[in-house]
């Protein structure tokens, strides 16, 4: 890979965990990187004389994150986007062997956020909903079924063409005015009320992903967890901490949210299907 290593404070425990109830947890990473730590940067080798120099690499983006550190609740990597500094896609390539995020990036280098986007099947397509720039990829699914996916209610993040987002339960899509949209489930809050499954105190833990729209539909927050969580208290962390009213689970044990000027996404957490990128406006 030809980007330029900076290690960020808030690249955010970009290994995390979580596809299905009752799944075992990858290993967390031995060391978090502190909130305050100062980017470190690789610098390139000056090449020999009469050998090619190195690619240009670009400087990073400066990306709005944070770290919230909840104590028991648990840790949380933020990416906070304002939909009028950022834009908000979801894609999905359809390479019958999956998505690779640093291949995704390579062929993107504009993108300075990406995460994978939802839960997906085995043969590496969506499990329900995909809208790619205002094409429909994948079908709405409300199917019953096991799993998260099909935790019910399940919901739909869309990003419209009047510069607005939402996240709205699946059998209240409608399509209108939709650019760019995925289905995940469960949802985490709707109308700001916790999924009437979770359970306070659940000891059900591990790593998560998740996307939350501010009430005003103009803030997009992507959010990684740090550390084991159970989805009471990340639906709840949306709904205290941040101020959102609806948010969805994407995904867990293998996704990752990379954020430019991070090292690479690893392979070996992917394959995935479809992705959710930002691009500066």
């Amino acid at each position: 890979m030809s980007r330029r290593l900076v290690l960020v404070a808030v690249a955010m425990a970009g290994l995390v965990v979580g596809c299905s109830v009752g799944s075992s947890p990858a290993a967390i990473p031995a060391t978090a990187a502190p909130s305050t730590a100062v980017p470190t940067t690789v610098a390139p080798s000056t090449p020999a004389p009469g050998a090619s120099s190195p690619p240009t690499v670009a400087p990073p983006v400066d990306v709005p994150t944070r770290v919230l550190n909840l104590g028991e609740r648990g840790s949380y990597g933020v990416v906070e986007l304002d939909l009028d500094a950022w834009d908000v896609r979801v894609d999905w390539p359809q390479d019958p062997e999956g998505t690779d995020l640093a291949e995704y990036l390579e062929a993107h280098p504009e993108v300075a956020v990406l995460t994978n986007a939802g839960i997906f099947s085995e043969d590496l397509s969506p499990g329900g909903l995909l809208v790619s720039d205002g094409e429909e990829l994948r079908a709405l699914n409300l199917a019953e079924g096991a799993g998260n996916f099909h935790l019910m209610p399940n919901a739909v993040f869309e990003v419209r063409a009047d510069g607005t987002a939402a996240v709205v339960e699946s059998t209240a899509y409608t399509g209108a005015g939709v650019e760019q949209a995925t289905q995940s489930g469960p949802a985490l809050l709707l109308d700001g009320e916790v999924h009437p499954q979770f359970t306070e105190g659940s000891s059900n833990t591990a790593l998560r992903s998740g996307v939350g729209v501010s009430p005003d539909g103009r803030t997009v927050y992507l959010v990684i967890t740090r550390t084991y969580v159970n989805l009471w208290d990340f639906a709840v962390m949306f709904r205290d901490e941040l101020g959102v009213e609806d948010a969805l689970y994407l995904d867990g044990q293998i996704s990752q949210l990379w954020v430019s000027g991070a090292p690479d996404p690893t392979p070996f957490l992917g394959p995935y299907a479809g992705v959710i990128a930002a691009t500066p406006r």
